[in-house]
């Protein structure tokens, strides 16, 4: 008896070590398949690494006349700045849109692996960073330098000044019966106003950035409230409906900072940093 148990233990045993070997050879196998799945699917052709290597080596040689004529125009850029339409114009705003970062990702990058293949649309490097067509044309460059970046702020805080100047003459009369200017604030897409009106009430007015304040705003609310936090914190909510419109602005060192938040049900729905905030 102590005879044929054993032998039935051996048996079981290696009946579990080949089920064992054969689970480990097919987790194998889906992971061999996996990985060259993940690495082929985007993986580019012959004449795209031709493409790709021709731009790459245009930027080591720093030669931007023929960079110029790789690009398939009008290349846009970040609003409100103009695009880019032409061979001469894509020379004068090299320095603008190319800066050392961005140049150094380009003539480093390796084409097995920071550019991926998308179909019928072409190549992009980094996720989209900068995008050719399939004939080899730079189409896109989702990039915004240092310079970019001032040259923008640059145009919101003079829209800002002149309007300041301007006063109630620059509002729509639909805003211009206010007791007292509060703060504005200006995000990438929002213009707005915060202005205590009859009986201290607050109001919040917004325009979207292509549009001049004197056009009619795209959105009004009034009986806003205010809360302070410690320091120089503030917060002004805003509730319409079921959205709370909220303006953080943060006082410190003579510099205004903040951010426009709107809430949907109790949840953030947008949030955007403020590029400039003025106290009135």
């Amino acid at each position: 008896m102590g005879f044929i148990q054993n032998k039935v233990s051996v048996i079981d045993y290696g009946h579990l070590k080949n089920q064992s070997i054969k689970s480990l050879f097919y987790f194998f196998i889906l992971l061999l398949v996996t990985y060259l799945s993940i690495h082929s699917a985007h993986a580019l052709e012959p004449l795209q690494k031709a493409s790709v290597n021709k731009v790459i080596q245009a930027f080591k040689q720093n030669n931007r006349a023929a960079i110029s004529k790789m690009v398939s125009y009008p290349l846009f850029r970040q609003a409100p700045l103009a695009p880019v339409n032409s061979e001469r114009e894509f020379l004068n705003r090299f320095d603008e849109i190319f800066d050392q970062r961005l140049l150094n990702t380009i003539i480093y990058s390796d084409m097995n692996t920071d550019w991926d293949h998308i179909g019928w649309k072409g190549v992009i490097l980094n996720n989209g960073i900068v995008a050719l067509d399939p004939d080899g044309d730079i189409t896109e460059v989702n990039y915004h330098s240092s310079r970019e970046q001032a040259l923008v702020e640059r145009y919101y805080s003079d829209r800002m000044v002149s309007q300041r100047a301007k006063g109630r003459r620059a509002l729509h009369r639909s805003v211009t019966n206010y007791n007292q200017a509060v703060i504005e604030l200006t995000t990438k897409r929002f213009h707005i106003r915060v202005d205590k009106i009859d009986n201290g009430n607050l109001r919040y007015a917004s325009w979207p950035m292509d549009k001049q304040l004197s056009d009619p705003p795209d959105l009004i609310i009034t009986n806003g409230r205010l809360v302070k936090f410690s320091g120089r914190n503030q917060r002004y909510i805003f509730d319409n409906g079921s959205y709370s419109y909220q303006l953080n602005v943060n006082s410190s060192n003579n510099r205004n900072t903040g951010s426009l938040e709107v809430l949907k049900d109790g949840k953030s729905w947008i949030r955007e940093e403020a590029l400039r905030v003025t106290s009135r």
